[in-house]
Formats: C-alpha cells, structure tokens, sequence
C-alpha cells in the first residue's frame, strides 16, 4: 500500500508534466487523444460509413461490392490506428506534429463526404412514330394572340422507311 500510493503520485506528476511542457502543443495532444479514442471505440462506424461514401461516389454496385473489402480494411486500420494514437498521444511522434494519419479525422466524418458523385443519365429523347406528324411540323397558322416569344423547337422530319423488294 505504501509503495502504491507515491507510484500513483509520481505517475500523475509524469503525464500532467507531459500534456503541460508546451502549451501551443496542448491542442494537438487532446486532439491525437481524442481521436485515438474515437477510433478505439468507433472504429465499427467505418464499415457502413465506407459503403455509404462508396456508394454515393462509385454507384451502388461497385460500392456493395467493392466498397464492402475497402470498408472493412478501414475498420481494422482505425481500430490499430487508434490505439497508436492513444498511446503516443503526449508525444509528437513519429514528425514532430499531431496530425491524423488518416483521413478523414474521425470514422463518422466519412458520412458527410462526398467527391464527385454518378452522374444521372440524361432522359431519352423518343423519336415520332412513322406517319404522325410532330407538334412543331404542324400547319395550323397562330393568332397573333397566342404567339408568345418562346424560342421554336427545332423541327424534327421523318422519312417512310424503304421496303424491302421481293
């Protein structure tokens, strides 16, 4: 009991002394511990939050498939990452900084991101059927009335289709 207690003194001195040398680097360390942290215990959010980002970002059949290995390679990065994080915390190692070693900072950041998503195909444009005449071909002249000065659609001619010879 005796050698405990000037243990734990010592120990608290220690990591106090740690997190208070620089005080400009305070932020850092509480920012590598915080996320050290929130890897260790969110680490799991990396998996639907991948296929989420995948998804949006690739289509959802690369990002099911493909986007299932990379989300579960991310899991097991930030779970390592975080206990990295949490146990160097108090010291700017391995380059002198506090930055992430992975981005984004936090597993739930990735919900939110979004590069360049699919494209939407344009809607189709169907042809007349042979035989009707389109909208704009018509020749009904307007009253000066109705005239409005919307641009004219271009007009759109189609020909019989040859038949074949027997």
């Amino acid at each position: 009991m005796k050698l405990s207690r000037p243990l734990l003194i010592v120990s608290i001195v220690a990591v106090s002394a740690c997190l208070s040398v620089m005080p400009a680097q305070a932020e850092g360390r509480m920012d590598k511990l915080k996320r050290g942290l929130a890897g260790m215990a969110f680490g799991g959010v990396e998996v639907p939050a991948t296929l989420c980002e995948e998804c949006r970002n690739e289509g959802w059949v690369v990002g099911v498939t493909a986007g299932f290995f990379k989300a579960v390679g991310n899991f097991a990065a930030r779970e390592v990452l975080g206990v990295f994080e949490f146990v160097t915390s108090p010291f700017p190692w391995p380059d002198e900084q506090y930055k992430p070693y992975m981005e984004p900072a936090y597993p739930w950041d990735r919900f939110t991101s979004v590069k360049d998503p699919v494209p939407v195909a344009p809607q189709p444009v169907i042809p007349p059927s042979p035989g009707t005449t389109p909208p704009a071909a018509s020749q009904t002249t307007p009253s000066p009335a109705s005239q409005t000065t919307a641009p004219a659609e271009p007009q759109i001619t189609t020909t019989p289709a040859p038949t074949p010879a027997k």
